[in-house]
């Protein structure tokens, strides 16, 4: 078994993120736990399914990772525990696997339903991160066997996020990201463009942020495979007014 990979919109001032590396340690003394980010902005599952789906690639195979973005903490929402090929996935059933199975065929779906797998009889209503997804991946660290951890769970493969790129078509903005870069859906690997046009903007195309002027916009083919619009020392989010879900047409 691999490390124990956190993401969660939990910060770092409440000591939330500390309790459930408490828990797991507890369980799994030689448990290697791996901060993904802590700072997905709150119940804001598009960023965490992006972030998850960008960086989750770069970790070795058993990785497990504990995803707790959870607007539905404490309701009828299922927890759901997910086997690929190379990884497991712990995370709420409300959408934050989408893009990573939308190209990573699941071997096995379970509802995360065994209470001997949990900190407590009867766990926390606000804080499952703590009595539930981290000490169910920390016995599957200690050994415990993945099928324990609950019945099957049906599902449907999700929709890919990415467009088929072809000229004239509209891709959108999938991302934000902390330097305020705009991330297209629109794969390098599927379309070449001439430029792209935003906000009626021709944008040309980059080969690094340091080709443009200071404050002058561009296209680039990012680290993520993906499209961006970028700003060179500044921010594209904001000099557009862009937000998440704008259009993006390929020239």
């Amino acid at each position: 078994m691999g490390p124990i990979v956190l993401m969660t919109d939990f910060g770092e001032m409440d000591g939330y993120v500390g309790a459930m590396k408490g828990v797991i340690t507890s369980i799994a003394p030689q448990a290697q736990v791996i901060d993904l980010s802590h700072h997905i902005p709150p119940q804001d599952l598009d960023t965490a399914r992006f972030v998850l789906w960008n960086q989750h690639r770069y970790f070795p195979s058993g990785s497990i990772f504990v995803c707790v973005v959870d607007p539905g903490v404490g309701s009828e929402r299922d927890i759901v525990a997910v086997k690929t090929d190379s990884y497991y996935f712990l995370a709420p059933d409300n959408g934050l696997l989408d893009y990573v199975l939308s190209e990573t065929r699941p071997q096995t779906m379970l509802r995360v339903e065994n209470p001997l797998f949990f900190r407590a009889e009867n766990p926390s209503q606000t804080f499952h991160g703590r009595d539930i997804f981290a000490p169910a991946a920390a016995h599957l660290v200690a050994g415990e066997i993945y099928t324990q951890l609950g019945p099957m769970h049906s599902y449907q493969i999700p929709a890919s996020p990415f467009v088929d790129a072809r000229p004239e078509q509209a891709g959108k903005i999938l991302h934000i990201d902390h330097f305020g870069n705009l991330i297209t859906n629109i794969r390098q690997s599927d379309y070449l463009p001439a430029a792209f046009a935003f906000y009626h903007t021709r944008i040309e195309i980059g080969s690094s942020y340091a080709s443009v002027k200071e404050g002058e916009v561009l296209a680039l083919a990012a680290s993520h495979g993906l499209w961006e619009i970028s700003q060179r020392n500044g921010r594209a989010d904001a000099f557009f007014q862009a937000k998440a879900g704008d259009l993006v047409h390929l020239l």
